[in-house]
């Protein structure tokens, strides 16, 4: 069996163990803050936080594809052991960003005057609207050369480095937004406690990144333009990526104002964010696989790409399958006894999102082989293609539907274009038939997703989903049910004594030490 070379294999597993980590912390996070700052904030400030994130997020856009090209550029620089390009790269990347940083900035401040007017915010929320937006406006322009640095320890491999650092962030957010709304309810509160704790964060990352990191530098004499040049013709196509994205994680919100109503963005915004933050919870592999990536392909080993895209997205769906069909099963009553009995009318729309996130994060990897190998041109036109359709889709649907006919409009176009144009691309570009692709990554977590699925039938007869604690026991002991049919028979015997070997081997080091 064609496996991932075997010196990169401890570094994987440590970077997905801490994402996994780091996700972990933040939906907790995400879990107790929600309701805290909805009941501090009431429904129509909360729908105006959520509002103003969506909107400050497209400034985002102004990274321009380069957040991507740092873990690329320096994955690649890495395999070549040229310290000198790293200090080249590095120091580029930083000034890049700094010009980048003001643009939002300015940006920002130009907007701000007419923020009220285009977004038709109430005139009794306009004045803390646009302090709020410039609040979020300098957490993004700052949080673009600091996060520089996270990029840069995931191309190095050092994923639980940036892990660790945006644990802390998450932490002292939390903290600090107990602290401010328990004192004073405001949206000017969380977004100053939103600017520090992120900033702080980052700013102990970069430092420890500049001292730990061999070749990593932002002096100015380092800084090269035809770098400039040379990066920007791979990110143009990332921004094009992400900018497709973008309309689905932040428009969706504003066309929701527009023809619903703020209570109806807050209603979304749950639904939204449960889909994504389960999603992120699903993708930890791949990401720790996009740096490896980068390596193979920088030294042209064809045969381990196509082994992190086969044997990758078998567990990438493994990991998913149980989490979101979970999710997806009890929605309704984990939305009751989290957010209140108001907040069950996100459940459908929720439901179909966790549906297009399972499509997303099973063709996640064939998506993170064509950007890191050379075809992020494709890829880069197929998700603005299927945003646009997403785009026209949610306009027509929403009238008819309302936040489910949003939710449906995202989910047919995932399909579309995860089925249709990413999946059999990478194939091509692997060697890969459509058939052997599904049949080795897909069909393995059939079986053990419909036993899961009757398990769960039978666990909310026995045990009523109706607290939170309730619906985690009833998730976790339906995972358990997957995982224990799917090590049976979805993994092969030489994929089971392959992973076992490689997650015993850190423990018998540490025991050996």
């Amino acid at each position: 069996m064609s496996m991932i070379e075997k010196n990169r294999s401890s570094a994987i597993i440590k970077n997905t163990l801490s994402n996994y980590g780091r996700q972990a912390v933040q939906i907790l996070v995400f879990l107790v803050l929600t309701p805290f700052i909805a009941a501090r904030l009431g429904t129509e400030a909360f729908g105006l936080w959520a509002l103003l994130q969506a909107v400050i997020g497209l400034f985002g856009l102004l990274d321009l594809g380069f957040g991507t090209s740092v873990v690329k550029y320096i994955a690649e620089a890495r395999s070549s052991d040229d310290p000198s390009r790293l200090s080249y790269l590095t120091a580029t990347f930083f000034w890049v960003y700094m010009v980048l940083a003001a643009i939002v900035i300015a940006a920002a401040s130009a907007f701000v005057i007419v923020l009220p007017a285009v977004l038709s915010i109430p005139d009794t929320y306009a004045g803390a609207a646009q302090m709020v937006f410039m609040l979020v406006a300098f957490r993004t322009a700052l949080g673009m050369p600091l996060g520089m640095f996270m990029g840069v320890m995931t191309g190095f491999q050092r994923q639980w480095w940036a892990n660790s650092f945006k644990i802390a962030g998450t932490l002292l957010y939390a903290g600090g937004t107990f602290w401010a709304l328990l004192a004073e309810p405001s949206v000017e509160r969380l977004g100053a406690v939103n600017l520090i704790a992120n900033t702080v964060a980052m700013a102990l990352g970069a430092w420890v990144c500049v001292t730990r990191l061999p070749g990593v530098s932002v002096n100015p004499r380092f800084f090269r333009l035809h770098l400039v040049r040379e990066i920007s013709s791979f990110s143009l196509f990332i921004f094009i990526i992400q900018v497709s994205t973008l309309i689905y994680t932040r428009v969706d919100s504003l066309i929701v104002q527009s023809v619903l109503s703020l209570s109806a963005v807050a209603l979304y915004s749950v639904a939204s964010r449960i889909a994504e933050e389960a999603s992120g919870m699903c993708r930890q592999l791949t990401n720790a696989l996009t740096p490896v990536v980068a390596e193979l392909h920088g030294s042209g080993d064809t045969q381990n790409i196509r082994a992190v895209l086969l044997l990758g997205t078998k567990l990438s769906t493994a990991l998913a399958v149980p989490l979101l069909l979970g999710l997806a099963f009890l929605v309704e009553p984990l939305l009751a006894a989290w957010m209140g009995e108001d907040f069950r009318q996100a459940a459908a729309a929720s439901q179909i999102l966790l549906a297009a996130m399972l499509i997303s994060v099973i063709h996640g990897n064939a998506a993170n082989v064509l950007s890191m190998t050379g075809h992020q041109k494709y890829l880069a036109g197929a998700f603005f293609g299927g945003q646009m359709l997403n785009l026209t889709l949610t306009l027509l649907l929403i009238r008819w539907f309302g936040l489910m006919g949003v939710a449906l409009a995202t989910l047919i176009s995932s399909a579309l274009v995860d089925m249709g144009l990413v999946q059999p691309r990478a194939n091509r570009s692997t060697g890969i038939t459509f058939w052997r692709f599904y049949l080795s990554s897909v069909v393995p977590s059939v079986i053990p997703v419909l036993v899961m699925y009757l398990s769960l039938l039978g666990l909310v007869r026995i045990y009523p989903p109706d607290s939170l604690f309730a619906i985690a026991v009833i998730e976790a002991a339906a995972c358990v049910v997957f995982f224990s049919v799917f090590i049976l028979i979805g993994l092969k015997r030489e994929e089971r004594s392959y992973i076992y070997h490689k997650i015993r081997r850190p423990k018998r080091r540490a025991q050996e030490g």
